[in-house]
């Protein structure tokens, strides 16, 4: 009798934790005294539409005034697809203040002016299926100087964001680290919420994909050739940039109600020869319901749009190649036709 008194107060307590209005108290933003309560009022809504949506009373579309069509679609898909809703009735998130510096151009996603706020760790609970992770999901929510969402990313470890931070060289290079950060929550997220719009964007059409190795090339000619790479590095699965979202979408997506997707160790580095291309790496850890793996990830991004950027080569290696014990970098590749 004990036992089903305790779970049925579980159970109460459950339903009526997630239809709470969470109360918000941002730590920091005093810069922008008028923007932080407003910033904090519209958390508190969203978060409790939130869990309206997750119990199947909600209305996304009372929310089109706090977001950017984009910043919504993906705030939807998270929520409808991993039945979200919030981890406790009180948040102290960062606020912390951006900006922009005048060299990189941005289009208008952000807004106008050149500062912009991230809100950082808010936790939610996440329905994971038979994908055996924690059911707590961190988000970063990003606000314009107009106080609308432009965007909303699954959290990096703090450790690595502060790190890749203070390994900046210059100020324009500590600036495209925060968009290369920004850039990995939201390629993170788009398998948090299966987006494969997304992931079709970001890899070009010509994108050759090997599970250890990816080359890309420019529609207008070759973009980059193996240089140090030797044949015995490229004994690895080659896929089309369609073969390898195919297999995403009608496998991975398909098959598994939640894929949990972290990086970690995470290292960026500037071409010398290039400025607008970066190379990233990191250690990847894949969890879904039938399967799990963890490997080393590189990609080699070109940030010549920076609202835009292209994946011009992706390497996933289960471990160092035995020749060297080395992985694969940014100067395994001889870069032509950059203009």
């Amino acid at each position: 009798m004990t036992k089903i008194i305790l779970i049925f107060i579980f159970i109460i307590s459950t339903i009526s934790f997630s239809q709470v209005k969470p109360k918000v108290s941002l730590v920091g933003g005093d810069e922008a005294p008028q923007l932080k309560p407003q910033i904090q009022s519209t958390l508190e809504t969203v978060l409790l539409q939130m869990n309206r949506l997750q119990k199947g009373t909600g209305d996304i579309t009372s929310l089109k005034k706090y977001f950017s069509e984009n910043a919504l679609q993906t705030f939807e898909q998270f929520v409808v697809q991993n039945k979200a809703y919030t981890a406790r009735k009180e948040y102290s998130p960062s606020m912390i203040q951006r900006k922009i510096p005048a060299q990189i151009p941005l289009n208008p996603p952000l807004g106008k002016g050149e500062y912009y706020y991230d809100v950082r760790s808010i936790t939610v609970k996440v329905n994971l299926g038979e994908t055996e992770a924690s059911d707590n999901q961190s988000l970063v929510f990003t606000f314009s100087q107009n106080g609308i969402i432009v965007s909303v990313r699954a959290i990096l470890p703090n450790y690595d964001y502060q790190n890749v931070l203070q390994n900046g060289t210059s100020a324009i290079d500590t600036a495209m680290r925060l968009k290369i950060l920004d850039f990995l929550e939201q390629f993170r997220m788009a398998y948090n919420t299966k987006n494969n719009e997304f992931l079709e964007k970001v890899y070009s059409d010509d994108a050759l994909i090997l599970v250890g190795t990816v080359l890309k090339e420019k529609e207008n000619g070759d973009f980059a050739s193996y240089s140090k790479l030797s044949q015995s590095k490229l004994k690895m699965v080659q896929k089309t940039k369609q073969d390898y979202l195919s297999d995403l979408k009608n496998k991975a997506f398909k098959n598994n109600s939640f894929i949990a997707v972290r990086f970690d160790s995470i290292k960026i580095l500037q071409h010398e020869k290039n400025p607008e291309l970066y190379g990233i790496s990191c250690w990847q850890e894949w969890k879904s319901s039938n399967y799990t793996d963890r490997g080393f990830l590189f990609l080699m991004m070109d940030f010549h749009n920076i609202e835009e950027p292209i994946i011009h080569v992706r390497a996933w290696q289960p471990k160092a190649f035995e020749e060297d014990d080395s992985f694969v970098s940014i100067y395994d590749f001889d870069v032509v036709g950059m203009k």
